[in-house]
């Protein structure tokens, strides 16, 4: 269970909020009361039907059923499970399987509602100038889901076969600071009354290779954001550091999570499971430069005994192009979040992945919301105990990885692997949805992937990183880094200003 925060933190945290995608914190005049949520998108192809939910066990089922996962197509004004339909219809409330609420959740405001074991910063209501986003679905002869927000519509669809399901959420009737415009468009095949399927994008490229497609535009319905653009967070519920600020239980610390440059001084780097978090970097967005092509993190590290057979060290990920969530710990290391990082930890991702044929530290490759692994950068020699090491981590838009790590104190670069003192690789395959075809195309069944990290979707919001140094049982503080950089680079690998 989280604490409630002070009054006069939730005051002070309501003046430091707003909407503007890039508004620094102090331009803020309008309080932000309520929280963002992921609206993913999947997709059926045997039945061609689309679904978009914002409902985390929704998109679970779906991907159970046979649905593409797409990634996250927008972000929008959260709605409570339980709001009816525009005449009173009840909303439906998950299976038993997937419920609405997980298990055991308790903590309030959370996103206990939509699927998520993590407590929201914010509660769920509507905002001014917003209406309620309706969830409508026809399964014969169709089978199509369809999201409106005008009550004359509504009742048309209803008329016309269409049931309601729930309220996904809410958009705005008119631009606000930070939003973009949701479009939507329909595919008719065959004759009339024939299969209908309803598409909505926040990609004026995507819109444009739709209706090159054969779709039809029907216009905005709605204006919602393209990431989690909330500038701070409430820390709490832990004891260790966030961003250089010490956070514990007692202490409510707000810390800022966008534009964050990382701190330059030593960090220790440990922790207690959610008890203790040492050495914890987050910003949700960084600004990204005219020309930049890579984004970089450099650092040096000094090992302790985090790599030795008594560490409990589980594994430390350092995201770039991250986008995330907030909860009252961080940026959110559970769903949604984006991103790939560059993972130090013992023996492959803990033993578990890689099977590393020596012991010590090793690096992986992990893919955000996608769960998956790559072995392919490990070292052929691990990095060992009680050693100062540098290491560069570079990522592009295409899901391209550049790394290299040397003994800091000889200079001696280490080899992967694969031979090379700088490993070079994509990860796009590793992606639910293909990097491939090129920025706006569409995939040969005219489906459009919705992942915000796509180069075809929206990756300049990924421009955000995490560390998050995470340890399965007692303390382990004696590692630490120093002179951490984020920074953004040009095709050169010339630092950008």
């Amino acid at each position: 269970m989280h604490p409630t925060l002070p009054a006069r933190v939730a005051r002070m945290r309501q003046r430091t909020l707003c909407l503007g995608a890039i508004l620094a914190v102090s331009a803020c005049s309008r309080a932000r009361t309520y929280d963002l949520i992921a609206l993913w998108e999947s997709r059926d192809p045997a039945t061609t039907d689309t679904l978009y939910t914002t409902y985390y066990n929704d998109r679970n089922l779906a991907l159970h059923n046979g649905f593409a996962d797409h990634g996250v197509a927008a972000w929008l004004p959260c709605a409570l499970a339980t709001e009816r339909g525009p005449n009173a219809e009840p909303a439906y409330q998950g299976t038993s399987e997937y419920p609405d609420v997980p298990p055991g959740d308790t903590t309030v405001p959370s996103r206990y509602a939509h699927g998520y074991p993590t407590r929201m910063d914010f509660p769920c209501r509507q905002p001014t100038g917003a209406v309620a986003l309706y969830r409508m679905h026809k399964a014969s002869p169709q089978t199509d889901h369809v999201y409106v927000s005008q009550v004359t519509e509504f009742n048309a669809l209803q008329a016309a076969g269409y049931a309601f399901e729930r309220v996904e959420g809410y958009i705005f009737t008119a631009q606000v600071p930070g939003s973009t415009p949701l479009y939507r468009l329909v595919l008719t095949a065959g004759p009339p009354g024939g299969d209908v399927e309803h598409r909505y994008t926040i990609s004026a490229s995507a819109r444009q290779g739709l209706e090159n497609g054969g779709w039809s535009s029907e216009g905005i319905a709605g204006y919602v954001f393209a990431s989690y653009i909330n500038p701070t967070i409430g820390s709490t519920g832990y004891t260790g550091t966030f961003n250089g600020h010490r956070v514990s239980p007692t202490s409510t610390v707000v810390t800022a999570i966008r534009d964050v440059t990382s701190p330059r001084n030593t960090l220790i780097i440990g922790g207690d499971s959610d008890r203790q978090q040492h050495g914890l970097l987050a910003s949700n967005v960084t600004a990204r430069p005219p020309g930049a092509v890579w984004q970089n993190a450099s650092f040096h590290l000094y090992t302790g005994n985090i790599f030795s057979a008594a560490s409990t060290l589980d594994h430390i990920p350092l995201f770039l192009h991250y986008a995330s969530a907030a909860t009252t710990h961080q940026l959110s290391a559970l769903p949604p979040y984006d991103g790939i990082a560059l993972v130090l930890s013992k023996e492959g991702l803990n033993g578990h992945h890689c099977g590393a044929p020596a012991t010590g530290g090793q690096l992986s490759i992990e893919i955000g919301e996608a769960f998956g692994i790559s072995c392919a950068s490990n070292l052929a020699t691990p990095m060992q105990d009680d050693t100062w090491y540098a290491i560069s981590y570079s990522l592009n838009d295409a899901a391209m990885v550049r790394l290299s790590i040397s003994d800091f104190a000889s200079g001696q670069p280490l080899t992967f692997i694969d031979g090379t003192t700088v490993f070079k690789k994509s990860f796009a395959n590793l992606f639910s949805c293909p990097f491939a075809p090129a920025f706006g195309a569409l995939a040969p069944d005219q489906s459009y992937c919705g992942n915000p990290y796509k180069p075809y979707g929206f990756p300049v919001g990924n421009t955000g990183y995490m560390m998050y140094p995470l340890f399965a049982g007692a303390p382990n503080l004696s590692a630490r880094i120093s002179e951490t950089k984020l920074q953004w680079l040009d095709s050169n690998f010339d630092v950008l200003h």
